[in-house]
């Protein structure tokens, strides 16, 4: 990958972590007020910077010959949705799930597996014991973001007891070694 590419995308990818980190807080009970709009305002702001990114590296491999039918492959257009179309009838039979409402009168292979996914995924949240990847991930993402924003003190204002503790050891690693004194 040439170095400028590289830059962009490292960039990119900075960017859309910061974001992720903020959808993450706006779902931190503090923000009752605003989480519907700042959370979806964020994710998709981070879908669109991932996008950016991709499109990028794209634009890059069709200057260097890769065929249409290869790049698309590569960019999983079949995969690919319009928010602009709203949420499609999967999506609210996976809400239904999640929350518990009953299944899907539907003949939508789709919504009854999303449905089942999230009845499934519904439960496992309610189990005291979090995934500890999950922790690692949400504690990874709140560390960077206060690190960057010279905010570390902050992290215990919004978050649980664990998470802080957590997210303040990973700004900790992020410390700049000092030489020793001479």
């Amino acid at each position: 990958m040439p170095e400028p590419l590289r830059r962009a995308v490292h960039q990119l990818v900075a960017e859309a972590v910061m974001s992720c980190q903020e959808v993450l807080r706006y779902t931190e009970p503090d923000q009752a007020h605003t989480w519907k709009r700042m959370t979806l305002y964020r994710a998709t702001d981070t879908a669109d910077t991932m996008n950016m990114a991709s499109m990028l590296i794209a634009a890059y491999c069709q200057r260097t010959g890769m065929s249409l039918g290869t790049l698309e492959s590569y960019l999983q257009t079949r995969q690919q949705r319009s928010r602009a179309a709203g949420p499609r009838e999967s999506d609210r039979q996976e809400l239904a799930g999640m929350l518990g409402d009953p299944a899907p009168g539907t003949d939508d292979h789709e919504a009854r597996v999303g449905y089942v996914w999230s009845r499934q995924h519904a439960k496992g949240a309610l189990t005291p014991e979090d995934d500890p990847q999950q922790l690692l991930t949400e504690a990874c993402l709140h560390g960077l973001r206060a690190k960057l924003c010279d905010d570390v003190d902050a992290l215990h204002s919004y978050l649980p007891p664990q998470m802080a503790a957590m997210a303040r050891k990973v700004t900790e690693a992020l410390e700049v070694p000092q030489p020793a004194p001479a």
